[in-house]
């Protein structure tokens, strides 16, 4: 199985949207390649071609629209990276998190679904 677009999202606090915002601007000086947009309630960092392990093109959003929050947006083969650039991102900027990823409750209902008969199916 492929993960070919990500885009993980946590909302912040003030406190720990500063902090965030104190390493992404550290990130954008260690790269070359950082193309920068501002909109009204939002900052898109777009990192183009930045050699890591691979080379990956990413977006780290931080804006406030209702919560201040932080996301990182990839494409491709490599989005499955999109989960370690955020892992760093709050690790770094000391912010408790949890990934759930189960999503068993609707994985059971499909199940549910696919099994359960109709009284036309008896007749």
């Amino acid at each position: 199985m492929i993960v070919e677009k990500l885009k993980l999202t946590e909302e912040l606090n003030e406190q720990e949207y500063n902090k965030v915002e104190r390493i992404v601007e550290k990130l954008r000086k260690k790269f070359p390649n950082v193309m920068v947009r501002e909109y009204k309630t939002q900052k898109k960092l777009t990192f183009l071609d930045v050699e890591l392990t691979e080379r990956l093109n990413f977006d780290i959003t931080l804006g406030k629209r209702k919560n201040y929050f932080v996301s990182v947006e990839m494409e491709g083969t490599k989005a499955k990276y999109a989960f370690q650039i955020m892992k760093l991102l709050l690790d770094e900027a000391g912010v408790e998190y949890t990934f759930t990823l189960d999503g068993k409750e609707v994985y059971d209902s499909l199940r549910r679904k696919l099994k359960e008969s109709t009284l036309l199916e008896f007749l």
